[in-house]
């Protein structure tokens, strides 16, 4: 195929695979009062005919160079085990038929991340997602100026922008994380260096204008981040990594005590009446003390009629998830499951310092600066392992896009090529 076709094709998925250009709040009403909430989308159908065509596109690629897909393949084993776990727990779930297909794809889903991995190297996958998000920021300001009514809430969060995408948060997250990719082309640019900036800005700009306090603390985080993280390449001081983690962990504070303000208030006496998350993740924990091993099955745990249900009988609220991915994980996959996921995240936060410290160019810095948002973004959000996922996409396409490193001397790295041996190369 030819090269910039298969690249032309690989940023249309992403950008079907986004949702931006699905335009999920077309036609869809806000929550809330005055929100008019519920409504459908005429897209929803050609979206899923486009994801099909992606899923087969994929095993056809994949199938089409299996000898450049296997090493990638390995470099993440525990992403393996979870997706058998994923694909298994139907027979426990209790919507067996619905686990069962969202496990499938999944597992699909999966293997687009791993083509992308195998096909292209960090350098051009931040190119590819460059044009990804740059097309999305640009797509996002026409769509919701000139649908205003769709892409501006209009219910409880009136005046905050959800874009094409069917929630303020989901749209803030989106943003949030764009801006890493489109730094990067707007800091490396030497042709149409204003327009790289002015994007990078327009996608800053969106963040605040969804008005979501997570979403900017973590947009914050990422940009302290970034000088933090290209350090890494030029020092041996272990005080760089050991800033990394500080940061990393007082984000995760902060992003927990700006989504959980006023239950923090109530336990200090100042407010009787507040609530917040903290109670969700209560009703949640108690679910997970029930079925601790294997949970309640892929995606069922939330859908009508299931155990999730039940939390409007807790707290008088409606949720189709727990607003936090770690309990997410461990209510539908139950400890298992969550070991293997979050033990690949770990391993990934890892392999990120020192595939980062390793690399020369600001782009080896993207699975470092990925696997932190999502650590601190599932603090108070969602955002795992899922069906057609575009965020598990990132993931799996930047864990196995890291090859295998090893110390050969203090100060010296050997790293996995398709060659036998190659030159140890040594740190500044």
């Amino acid at each position: 195929m030819n090269p910039k076709l298969e690249k032309a094709l690989a940023i249309f998925g992403m950008l079907v695979f986004s949702g931006v250009i699905a335009m999920g709040s077309y036609g869809r009403g806000s929550d809330g009062a005055g929100g008019s909430a519920g409504g459908s989308n005429p897209f929803d159908k050609i979206m899923v005919l486009f994801r099909y065509a992606y899923y087969a596109y994929t095993l056809f690629m994949l199938t089409l160079r299996l000898k450049t897909v296997v090493r990638p393949a390995l470099r993440d084993v525990l992403i393996w085990g979870l997706m058998g776990i994923i694909v298994m727990s139907h027979h426990w779930s209790d919507f067996p038929n619905i686990s069962e297909k969202n496990g499938q794809l999944t597992v699909l889903t999966t293997l687009f991340g791993l083509y992308i991995a195998s096909r292209y190297n960090m350098k051009e996958q931040m190119n590819i997602l460059q044009w990804t998000f740059g097309i999305s920021v640009v797509f996002s300001l026409l769509y919701s100026g000139a649908l205003p009514n769709y892409g501006i809430e209009q219910g409880t969060h009136k005046g905050a922008w959800r874009g094409p995408l069917l929630h303020k948060n989901h749209f803030s997250r989106f943003m949030a994380i764009s801006t890493v990719p489109l730094l990067f082309a707007a800091l490396k640019a030497k042709k149409h260096r204003r327009i790289m900036w002015g994007i990078f800005i327009l996608s800053v700009l969106m963040v605040q204008l969804s008005t979501s306090k997570t979403g900017l603390l973590v947009f914050l985080t990422l940009m302290l981040l970034v000088p933090l993280c290209k350090a890494l390449q030029s020092t041996k001081s272990v005080v760089v990594p050991f800033l990394i983690v500080i940061v990393l962990i007082g984000a995760s504070a902060a992003t927990w005590l700006v989504s959980n303000w006023e239950p923090f208030l109530y336990g200090l006496g100042k407010d009787p009446t507040l609530t917040g998350r903290t109670d969700i993740w209560e009703f949640v924990i108690d679910k997970i003390k029930e079925r601790p091993w294997l949970g309640f099955g892929y995606e069922a745990f939330w859908l009508p009629g299931g155990e999730g249900e039940n939390v409007k009988f807790y707290i008088f609220l409606v949720l189709s998830q727990a607003h936090n991915g770690y309990l997410d994980v461990a209510v539908h996959l139950g400890l298992i499951g969550f070991a293997l996921w979050f033990g690949s995240l770990i391993l990934c936060f890892f392999r990120g310092l020192i595939w980062t410290r390793v690399g020369g160019e600001i782009e080896d810095l993207w699975p470092l600066l990925y696997v932190i948002f999502l650590l601190v973004y599932n603090n108070t959000e969602s955002t795992i392992v899922e069906t057609n996922s575009f965020f598990w996409i990132l993931y799996v396409s930047a864990s196995f896009s890291m090859k295998r490193i090893r110390a050969v001397i203090p100060g010296a790295w050997e790293v996995e090529t398709e060659e036998v041996k190659i030159e140890p190369k040594k740190l500044v």
